[in-house]
């Protein structure tokens, strides 16, 4: 199939985690927008990018949402319809990685749709030397919650491309395209399918209100 009759397939993709663990930072990253002097965001906006992946073309819809507890509820009204949630924690804060644990994973699973696809991502590996989280217990969980896992860092650039990427494959090959009857091979094909998303549909941007230091 040529490229100018390619249907874009729109995936949401939703960023949870701590305040400061750089969510937002990641995705500027990803973006190839700039990471310096980000930040903390304190409300939730949304970008778009598309990615090609395995001859096919994502609209991955991005959203950037906010880390603070006194927040942490509004963050609900948009996991219902995500396809994907991306948990980030900072190697260098324990507490990061526990709340993944003990909050973000089950309060994703219990405001989603069944079958989201998890990834994990643990940031700033720029700071190995002052890591906080123990490998072995990051990887256990991972394994755990069947979740994609990358050790990352948005300030050298470090893994966000292959992360993204991962996910998205996953997508293409989870249950999400299954349940509406569309196999990998005919995707580009079918014109009825909530995912797929007119050519003509422009690059959405939300302005993000921030204050302090991310």
């Amino acid at each position: 199939m040529s490229d100018n009759t390619k249907k874009k397939i729109q995936c949401k993709l939703i960023l949870v985690g701590d305040s400061g663990v750089g969510k937002t930072c990641i995705i500027n990253r990803y973006l190839k927008r700039s990471t310096l002097n980000v930040e903390a965001t304190l409300s939730t906006s949304w970008y778009t990018k598309y990615e090609k992946i395995n001859n096919y073309e994502l609209a991955f819809q991005i959203w950037d949402t906010v880390g603070q507890e006194q927040y942490r509820s509004l963050n609900t009204l948009f996991f219902k319809d995500a396809h994907i949630c991306l948990i980030v924690f900072d190697i260098t804060r324990k507490e990061s990685f526990s709340n993944i644990k003990n909050y973000w994973y089950e309060s994703i699973i219990t405001n989603s749709s069944e079958g989201i696809i998890c990834g994990v991502a643990g940031n700033k590996n720029d700071l190995s030397e002052y890591a906080k989280v123990d490998r072995n217990e990051v990887k256990e969980f991972c394994e755990e919650i069947n979740a994609v896992f990358k050790y990352t860092s948005a300030k050298n650039n470090i893994c966000i491309d292959e992360l993204f990427k991962e996910l998205g494959y996953q997508f293409l090959c989870s249950q999400f395209m299954k349940d509406f009857s569309i196999s990998i091979n005919s995707i580009n094909d079918s014109k009825d399918n909530k995912f797929l998303i007119d050519e003509k549909n422009k690059k959405k941007e939300i302005k993000i209100d921030k204050i302090g230091c991310c």
